[in-house]
């Protein structure tokens, strides 16, 4: 059985010029749905073959199928699985249903109540192993029957999903071994959508600048480019390079088709080095992440000790090697406290010029200058790394909002004329925030009960020179921010960097 999509030509991102492609017809499946009971295989695949743009079932396919009884009430479900013999899906029936609806993948849940189709929150979480692979797609592709038949007739599922088609080429070599792709379309003046792709075994080097990736996305939610609004591409490896234009005529996405563009050039490095924090905290086993940005609970709590058995060496989760921070580096992210005073501070201000810091990014080390502006208003405001590559522009907001209380630290980078004085501005910061690095830390307390919704507390690597019962760390509160250190004994969350 074959479904041909919809295929239209999104818009040329640099040079190419914009042609339409055929519009081929939608096949109605030839299978019938059988009533018997079948072994499931463990792999649910759809076949997606970008030569002539059409998609195939394949051995272990399986649908769901949403039971109805004879007053249209949803009564339950059944998973039906395909086999290449006979080219049919076999399943059990749901007892006392009269008529079906029909939906792929069958990871998508069913209300029990009404039926209606719920996406898991990682639904669109995808993964692209090499150039110009489409195997990932399999799962993330929506095909839904929703007129309730009798289980006698031909399903005829269509596309909910689309697709996004990139060629994308002078990639600096910087970029190095790509972990991450996203694509963003401003939909509205200020709103902007995105679709990640997570990708594998990719490396930027002199003899390679470029990729053809795929990403299935969601109609409905990522619904246009508005005109003049803008497209952005990020590439995130072990630098983060970004592409971004406005696009004069708008786009509406429609379901079933796909979409195309490329990008030949005009890549901006806007990495700083709040670029190398994860994104979330570790999960107590240490061997994963939370999936919330901004709650106070749900994330491990460690002593300095258990934190060193767990995270002393490299760190590979989901694919990725990530190390745990020494004193240094997170200097270079929340300046250490120093007999001065603290430097970042929500509730009172004050003005800081010249401050000297000693910090690491990655593996050099930097002696750097910065100037700071602090106000009474849970915001502050720096101008860091003066002299270096890394020279930013960095804001630090304390968001009281109970168990999801949070300290939000946006950085972005900036050129040697921009003042303190500008970037103290918050004008400053609601334009050009295509170019913004965010991170988020939870306000977790420490020993999962103590100060939780108020206070964050991260360790570091370090342990305090001369007292070995003391060990370094990053701290928030309602008043500050700084790095210092604090007994070993003491159960705090961990916050890896990217190697």
């Amino acid at each position: 059985m074959k479904l041909k999509l919809f295929i239209i030509t999104l818009l040329t991102l640099l040079v190419a010029g914009c042609t339409r492609e055929p519009f081929p017809q939608l096949e109605e499946p030839g299978g019938k749905l059988v009533t018997i009971s079948a072994t499931i295989p463990p792999e649910t695949r759809v076949l997606y073959d970008d030569t002539d743009r059409s998609l195939a079932w394949q051995s272990g396919d399986k649908i769901k199928l949403a039971g109805y009884d004879a007053s249209n009430a949803y009564i339950g479900e059944s998973t039906f699985t395909w086999t290449e013999t006979g080219n049919v899906f076999t399943g059990t029936m749901v007892q006392g249903a009269t008529t079906y609806k029909a939906y792929y993948p069958a990871t998508v849940t069913l209300d029990e109540t009404t039926g209606e189709v719920q996406l898991p929150d990682n639904f669109w979480q995808q993964t692209q192993n090499g150039d110009g692979t489409t195997g990932h797609l399999r799962n993330k592709l929506l095909l839904f029957d929703e007129t309730a038949r009798p289980i006698t007739q031909t399903f005829a599922l269509s596309a909910k999903s689309s697709i996004i088609k990139l060629n994308l080429s002078g990639i600096p070599q910087e970029v190095g071994a790509l972990r991450k792709l996203i694509y963003t379309v401003e939909t509205a003046p200020g709103v902007f959508k995105s679709v990640p792709l997570n990708v594998t075994d990719v490396t930027f080097s002199a003899a390679l600048d470029n990729i053809t990736a795929f990403l299935s996305f969601d109609p409905t939610v990522m619904t246009n480019t508005a005109a003049g609004g803008k497209v952005i591409i990020r590439l995130k490896g072990d630098k983060l390079y970004q592409w971004s234009q406005s696009v004069a005529l708008g786009k509406d996405y429609v379901a079933g088709n796909r979409y195309t563009g490329a990008v030949s050039s005009g890549w901006a490095d806007i990495t700083t080095p709040l670029y190398y924090i994860a994104e979330y905290n570790v999960t107590q086993d240490g061997d994963g992440f939370v999936t919330d940005l901004t709650s106070c609970s749900g994330s491990g709590y460690f002593t300095w000790s258990e934190a060193f058995d767990l995270f002393n060496n490299t760190t590979t989760i989901g694919g990725v090697n990530y190390h745990w921070p020494s004193d240094s580096e997170w200097f270079g992210i929340v300046p250490k406290y120093v007999k001065t005073g603290y430097y970042v501070h929500f509730k009172t201000e004050y003005s800081y010029d010249n401050v000297y810091e000693s910090v690491k990014v990655r593996s050099e080390f930097f002696n750097v200058y910065g100037n700071f502006r602090t106000t009474p208003n849970n915001i502050s405001y720096a101008l860091r790394y003066r002299n270096t590559v890394w020279y930013s522009a960095w804001r630090y907001e304390y968001i009281a909002d109970g168990n999801n209380t949070h300290m939000k630290i946006t950085s972005r980078k900036v050129a040697t004329s921009v003042t303190v004085g500008a970037i103290a501005q918050e004008s400053f910061w609601t334009s050009g925030t295509e170019k913004d690095i965010v991170r988020y830390f939870p306000a977790g307390g420490y020993g999962s009960s103590s100060y939780q919704g108020e206070r964050g507390y991260f360790w570091s690597s370090t342990a305090h020179s001369s007292n070995n019962s003391y060990a370094w760390y990053m701290l928030f509160n309602t008043d500050r921010a700084y790095s210092n250190n604090t007994p070993k004994i003491f159960k705090n969350t961990v916050r890896l960097f990217y190697d």
